[in-house]
This record gives structure tokens, sequence and C-alpha cells, in this order.
């Protein structure tokens, strides 16, 4: 049966997501795991003072309501289409920053989200295990744990794939599991602020204590943890990635009533989420060390609570932060295919070209099929990376899932992060709009304020990113070659500084590839 075009499914009458729709997106995007695995990082990255922060809290999320009211005028320039970020670069930037947008999305940061969020959802689930079970770990007590763990992030990837589908079913999938999200957040602020009444104790200083610089060279210490300032901006690429996908609303306005109305949903979602995610970071740093796993050892060991307190209480909130998480896969399975079905039917994606005509934006089989394929490739490859090309004592779940656990942590916030800083690059482009005056747009109060705190901040932030992990690889000519796990040490900065280059590389070479081809045919017609 042939497929029918998009052209005559995406009528009026089958747009199916409403305002509110549209905004419980935003919130199934943006609240997951990420504030509930991040705090501690931020804590860490202060020097473990409260002060420090929530003042990297209250600074990114500001930066990312900068951001929102930005994008309030960006988004109202592509009303119709569902390619978010892409068409944004495509309508304000010139066709380099456009397609290094295209190229991001599709072949690197799809990828990486399928990869690093049924990930996070497996960690949680240990962690809930582990609450029900009043274990001190979370191991799987298998030496083939992180083959478990793969099987289990493939399942839960095909399952959202083929969700994704159809948006109705997708969507009634969002409103179920934002209705789980907001009871764990209820419940560890109000734990948070309960153990803290209790004088269970903390991490927390007076003043942000960083080691000694010498043990650079006597532990092979990073930068991160001996440079004060160096750690708090690495943080807020860490809460950066508690905001990832909140820009999946606006790549659904093809199966939304009233576009137009999506960068509201945007901006007030985000506003949602900072308070939420303000409290949940004071009430997790307040006690223990900044992480609710922590929150297993206060009640059994401190406050010697009965087993079936920890059982309901823990482990149940452990489960539903592992389903939130659910949320997330939901949203980028809904919206990547369609993304990609917008590219091969505007004939964006050459090796695709010849599936024009069976490309269907309200059910796109095509991009599901193609996004399956590569992103399974992907999903192997970096747990083979993680697993045995990183190296990570912390944490209870044995040393491969520790190692993988790891690598996802880090790699999805410099994803996150490069995500922000195509953002603001069109974001940069609506500026240069305002002079020009090319494109018509929605006009905002403020706009230029917004845009250059946006822009600036960002820059910044992936400065301190993409800089330290350089500088701590090169650092290691100095270090002490006695030190203890050196070569892990050492194995662990090389393949983060080769995952950076991926990052960079994998969205540029197509485009060299497509000017040197281009080049190619045009001397060849010359000679004729």
């Amino acid at each position: 049966m042939e497929i029918k075009s998009s052209k005559t499914n995406n009528s009026t009458n089958g747009k199916k997501i409403s305002f509110f729709g549209a905004l419980s997106i935003v919130l199934g995007a943006s609240i997951g795991a990420g504030i509930f695995f991040k705090s501690k990082t931020v804590l860490d990255g202060a020097g473990n003072n409260l002060i420090f922060a929530i003042f990297s809290w209250l600074f990114a999320c500001f930066v990312i309501v900068a951001m929102a009211f930005a994008l309030i005028e960006i988004a109202s320039a592509s009303k119709k289409s569902n390619l978010s970020l892409i068409s944004w670069n495509k309508i304000f930037n010139s066709n380099f920053v456009y397609q290094l947008s295209k190229n991001f999305i599709i072949y690197l940061y799809l990828p990486f989200t399928y990869f690093v969020m049924p990930v996070y959802f497996v960690q949680m689930f240990q962690d809930s295990l582990a609450a029900f079970t009043l274990s001190n770990n979370s191991t799987l007590a298998s030496n083939y744990d992180w083959v478990i763990v793969l099987i289990a992030t493939l399942a839960i990837f095909y399952y959202f794939l083929v969700v994704g589908l159809n948006t109705r079913v997708a969507n009634i999938h969002n409103q179920v599991i934002l209705a789980f999200k907001f009871l764990p957040i209820i419940i560890v602020v109000i734990l948070g602020f309960v153990f803290f009444a209790s004088n269970v104790g903390n991490t927390l200083k007076e003043s942000p204590v960083f080691d000694d610089y010498k043990s650079i060279i006597n532990k092979g210490a990073s930068l991160e943890k001996t440079l004060p300032g160096v750690g708090m901006f690495l943080a807020m690429a860490a809460i950066f990635f508690t905001y990832e996908g909140f820009f999946t609303a606006a790549g659904l306005q093809s199966e939304m009533k009233q576009p137009h109305k999506t960068p509201y949903a945007i901006l007030l979602g985000i506003g949602i989420t900072t308070i939420i995610y303000l409290l949940i970071a004071i009430a997790t740093s307040i006690v223990g060390n900044g992480s609710i796993t922590e929150f297993l050892d206060i009640a059994q060991k401190k406050l010697h609570w009965s087993n079936t307190l920890i059982k309901t209480i823990i482990g149940t909130t452990n489960l539903f932060v592992a389903i939130s998480i659910l949320g997330i896969i939901n949203s980028f399975t809904m919206w990547g295919p369609r993304a990609l079905e917008e590219l091969i039917q505007n004939g964006e994606i050459k090796w695709l070209v010849q599936y024009k005509d069976k490309t269907n934006l309200s059910r796109p089989l095509v991009s599901t099929l193609v996004i399956g394929i590569v992103s399974t490739f992907a999903i192997i490859i970096l747990f083979l990376i993680g697993v045995f090309g990183f190296t990570n004592s912390d944490g209870n779940y044995g040393q491969n899932l520790n190692n993988l656990y790891a690598f996802a942590d880090i790699s999805g916030n410099w994803s996150a992060l490069i995500t922000f800083f195509l953002i603001t690059i069109a974001i940069y482009g609506g500026i240069k709009n305002r002079k020009s005056q090319k494109v018509q747009t929605t006009k905002v109060k403020y706009f230029h304020l917004w845009a250059w705190i946006s822009i600036i901040a960002t820059f910044l932030i992936l400065f301190f990113a993409f800089a330290v992990p350089i500088i701590d690889l090169f650092l290691l000519i100095w270090v002490d070659k006695n030190v203890n796990n050196y070569h892990f040490l050492l194995q662990t900065r090389v393949t983060k500084v080769v995952v950076l280059i991926v990052f960079v590389a994998m969205p540029v070479i197509p485009i060299l590839i497509g000017k040197h081809k281009l080049k190619k045919t045009r001397k060849t017609k010359l000679k004729v």
C-alpha cells in the first residue's frame, strides 16, 4: 500500500496536541533524572559550599530562562516546521551553520540521547531495587552486567520508537509518565528538609574546599577539583543537561492545534521546571552528599527507619524517578523521526532522497527505521567505549557499570551543551535579523538583553567544558607516573578528548565532503 504524503495528513483536523499538551511535552522532556543525578555534581563543583551551589543553579537557570525569552522571537519564524533548532539556524544563519546543526542533531545528538537516557533509567532502577532489598550496593551480580544493561537499553529505545509513530499514543504516554514525575519531586523535597531537621549531617563546608594545586602532580587531580571556579562552570554544564529536551516541543509544531503558542509553552515550561529544580537542589544539598542515592543510607543507618518504611518511601521514590526518565525518551522518539522525515522531504539528506515519496510526517516510518538502525549501532559502540575505554572508581554498581554510567554522565553533558550552543547561534542570527529585518518575527521586549545573556554565558560554560579535559590530558605529562591507577587515569582522559573530537568533527566532515564533491563536479563541467 502506498504511504500518503504528509501534506495530506497534516491538516488542521489531524493536529492532536493542545497548548497544555505542548506544555506537558516541555515538562516531560525537561524534568527527569537529570536534576536527581546532577545535584551532587553541582555541589562537588561548588567545593561542597551550599551558597556557591545555589549560585550555580540560579545563574544557570537564569541563563536558560533568558534563552527561553529570546526563543519566543526566534521560534515565531518557524511555525510550520518540525525541525526546531535546525530550522532556526536555517532561517537566521548561513548554510554552513544550518548544515552543522542538521548533522549534529541527526548523527550525534539523537543517538547519544537514545543511549544516555535508557542507561540513566536502568541506573535509577538499580537504585530502587537496592532500596527495596535494603542492599548496600546496586550491582547486578553478573560478569556480563553491562550486556544486561545494553539489552535493556535497546528494548526501551525500540519500544518508545514504535510509540513515537503515533503522536496521540505518545502524548498519552507523556501524560501518564508526567504524573509519576511529580510524586518523587514532592517526596524528595519533603525528605530533604525532614532529614535536615533531624540533623543527620551533610558534606557542606562553610567555605568552598578544593584540592591543593600540588595534587595535580602528586595525585593526577583534575583542574575541576583544584582550581576554584572551574568546577562551578563545569557544574553549570551539568545543569544545562537537566533542561535538555525542552526544544522538542518546538519540533512538533505540525502536530499542534495552535503552533504560534509554542514559544509561550516553552517559556512557561522552563519557568515551572526552574522552580522545581531549585527546590530539589536545595533539598538534596542540605543533607548527605547532594545525591538522593544517599537518602537510603541516611534512613537506614542514621535515622534507623523500619525496613517497611524504607522500602515504601525510598524504594518507591527511586522507582518513580526511573519512570520519569522514560518521559524524556518518549519526547525524543516522538520528535527525532519527524525532524528527519521533514529533512528527507526537503531533499536535505542526500543518501535518503530516494525515499522522499514515501515520507509521512504523521507516521514517519522511513525515519523511524533509519534512526532505529543508526542508533542501534551507535548505542553498541558507545557501550563498548564506556565500559572498556573509561574508568571510574566511584559508585556501587560494579566496575563495568561504574565506568559506563560515568561515561554516559559526561558525554551527556557535552551533547546537551553543544545543543545549547547551536541554539545560541540561532539567537545570534536573530540579533543580526533585528538590523536586516529579512525575516518576519514576533518582536520580544528586551530581546537583545535576553539574547546576549544567553550567548555570553553559554560560550563561557562551553569553553570550560571543552578546555578542562584537554588541559587535564596534557597535565599528565608532568604527573608522577607512579601515581595509583596512572594507566586508568591516562585511558579515561584520552577517551574524553577523543569523544570531544568526535563531537566536533562528525558534524563537520559531511559538510567538507559535500563541498569537495561540489568542487569536483564544477571542475568536470568546466572541462566539458
